[in-house]
């Protein structure tokens, strides 16, 4: 199980870990990405999460478009987007003022000397890359948790994925089932993969979150088991963020956050038991043993003797068969509740 640098711990039982995605969302400025570092703290978020890119080590100069981009050159579209040292390193550092986690999608194997110099804690590799051999030995070789989104993705490509992480030395922080369409379709969520995925790979799963309204599927994915959820979100209003039709504003990741940790707290820990705030009404709703008519002293009690009545006494109504054909050992009054004392331990 992880612990981030501030003693937040992903797994069962721990509060859902969230993962504020600034992701490309800060459009290439250092003031921006700053303002939604400040944001995601005071929405209540455990980490950020950027995405660090060199254009030319991503994609070829002819590669075309994905779907929700328009653009006539996507390596050009790209470098609009890189972040040099020193801007991760403030990220970083304002992370840390906050007591924020600090995550990055590296886009390329280059990029990790500099990341790691810098500073991260963790690294989630892309749905795209999730087939990327070298990047996922690389990243694990750092020694630092990674997380990984399965986006496109079948199992037997995610426990891959998640065995090649491991034999490298690297630990999986997680496993975070994705929809790799923005923003995904409410009824391509699958949000039961959660299961399946968790079933695999044995280990924390989440959800990294591509649904244009995030808060229905995550309350869902709590409830499913998720200890992990990454939304992308973007400053109030910025219709020029790369992810705003996927992201949340700071507001809306707010009320996301505390929403998740109501439902959390309501899921409880699964064992069924009496809990303390009903401990106090057990006695009152369950019911004991009467009598429905005065019994002498040694009269051998029939079905027609008993009744079950609230308040449960010393026989729960469960014993009262177990009663029929025993003598009692005393008088008992009418509507009077048995003890055990008062029948005789041997049938007559």
């Amino acid at each position: 199980m992880w612990r981030d640098p501030y003693g937040r711990r992903i797994g069962a039982g721990e509060p859902l870990y969230v993962i504020a995605e600034i992701g490309l969302n800060h459009g290439g400025s250092l003031s921006t990405a700053l303002e939604l570092v400040d944001a995601a703290a005071a929405a209540g978020a455990s980490a950020i999460k950027l995405q660090s890119l060199k254009a030319e080590e991503l994609v070829a100069p002819g590669c075309p478009p994905p779907a929700h981009v328009s653009t006539p050159s996507l390596q050009g579209f790209f470098a609009r987007f890189e972040l040099d040292a020193d801007a991760h390193r403030a990220v970083v550092d304002r992370a840390r003022h906050h007591g924020l986690a600090v995550i990055t999608t590296p886009l390329s194997e280059g990029l990790l000397p500099m990341l790691e110099a810098v500073g991260v804690d963790a690294y989630k590799v892309a749905s795209g890359d999730l087939t990327n051999d070298g990047l996922l030995r690389a990243v694990a070789r750092t020694g630092k948790p990674v997380f990984l989104s399965t986006g496109m993705a079948t199992i037997p490509e995610v426990v891959r994925a998640v065995r090649l992480v491991r034999s490298a030395g690297g630990t999986v922080a997680a496993v975070l089932h994705c929809v790799s369409a923005y923003p995904a379709p409410a009824e391509a969520q699958n949000l039961r993969a959660l299961l399946a995925l968790s079933q695999a790979v044995e280990g924390p799963v989440g959800l990294s979150d591509h649904a244009a309204d995030g808060l229905p599927s995550a309350i869902a994915a709590v409830a499913l088991g998720a200890t992990v959820y990454e939304r992308h979100f973007a400053r109030e209003g910025d219709t020029s963020a790369i992810d705003f039709a996927v992201s949340s504003s700071p507001a809306e990741l707010a009320a996301l956050v505390t929403a998740c940790a109501d439902v959390s707290r309501r899921l409880g820990n699964g064992r069924k038991v009496c809990q303390p705030s009903e401990s106090v009404n057990r006695t009152a709703s369950r019911r004991g043993v009467y009598a429905r008519a005065a019994l002498p002293a040694g009269h051998i009690v029939g079905p027609e003797d008993l009744i079950a009545l609230r308040p449960e006494t010393d026989i729960p109504a469960s014993e009262l068969p177990l009663l029929i054909g025993r003598p009692v050992t005393r008088a008992v009054a009418a509507g009077e509740a048995l003890m055990r004392v008062d029948i005789s331990r041997r049938a007559a």
